[in-house]
């Protein structure tokens, strides 16, 4: 199997999924929730006290393994954009998560407290730039993360469109945060239901420009 590979691509998407986790980690101070993947796993590390990044990694190498098992031809989405996602994200949100409770002093996000005009502002800004990290991490076209891939592999067996898919896999991902307490609210819904618009916005005017120039 042939593997695309750029090293300008490779740290377009590192960048990508830099950007992403200060977005989810941004949400998370909103108090207003965060994306369905990422509330399912912190509820369910916190609830067995495994740390964020050791978790999320875990469960993306499991779930990668159940799609190659399912098919082989789900070996495409792999490359070095999916490892970084797979591996390194729930790191990078752990560590931004840290950085903001090291900032307001206090030993977890959830003791942030923000008021409510600057807690809707955390939540669209954290919002923008989750949107922007999602769509550098996609355009830069290098593989696709267990999460992501498996919409896609559904959508391809079932006789349902990709969007259904994906609402289906989130919507299981809500059910098991709202089960061990995960971060839950308002922003989950938006991240659910509203990220097409805004990923296609960055797309148009950030992700593909900057694409082109360095591949």
């Amino acid at each position: 199997m042939k593997f695309k590979f750029s090293v300008k691509l490779a740290l377009i998407s590192l960048i990508g999924n830099i950007i992403l986790g200060i977005g989810i980690a941004t949400c998370r101070i909103s108090q207003f929730g965060i994306d369905p993947f990422t509330s399912m796993n912190t509820g369910v590390s916190d609830t067995f006290h495994f740390s964020l990044g050791i978790y999320q990694m875990s469960f993306n190498i499991v779930l990668f393994v159940v799609l190659v098992l399912l098919s082989r031809k789900n070996l495409k989405y792999l490359n070095i954009g999916a490892i970084i996602n797979m591996f390194l994200l729930g790191y990078l949100v752990q560590f931004f998560n840290s950085v903001y409770c090291s900032i307001f002093k206090v030993s977890t996000p959830e003791q942030i407290n923000l008021g409510l005009p600057m807690s809707i502002i955390a939540l669209v800004v954290g919002v923008l730039i989750l949107t922007l990290g999602c769509s550098l991490y996609i355009t830069a076209d290098l593989g696709t993360a267990s999460y992501d891939a498996l919409s896609i592999y559904m959508a391809e067996v079932l006789p349902i469109s990709y969007s259904i898919c994906r609402i289906i896999t989130d919507a299981i991902c809500v059910g098991i945060a709202l089960l061990f307490k995960g971060p839950l609210g308002i922003a989950t819904i938006v991240l659910m239901f509203g990220t097409g618009p805004f990923i296609t916005f960055w797309n148009e005017k950030v992700s593909k420009p900057i694409v082109k120039k360095f591949s």
